[in-house]
């Protein structure tokens, strides 16, 4: 049961979809970290670009067209 209340705090704002791209980001080899902040989650490319990714809707767009032009990873699915 305390672990199961861990896991609610941990993950109280975050939404199925923000789970499943989190998920394809982990399996991109030209990611090399997301590190989780206050306000969402920063993510790193090989090249040395970074991009910070806020919880919501609205964060899917920026995120297509970052990976688009620093990764190999071209379709996002959500």
């Amino acid at each position: 049961m305390i672990v199961f209340l861990w896991h609610i705090v941990i993950m109280k704002h975050t939404g199925n979809s923000i789970r499943k791209v989190l998920k394809q980001l982990k399996k991109c080899v030209d990611i090399t970290s997301i590190q989780q902040t206050a306000n969402g989650y920063m993510i790193c490319a090989k090249n040395g670009q970074q991009n910070l990714i806020h919880h919501g809707s609205n964060c899917y767009h920026p995120l297509r067209r970052w990976l688009k032009t620093n990764t190999s990873l071209k379709t996002l699915k959500f």
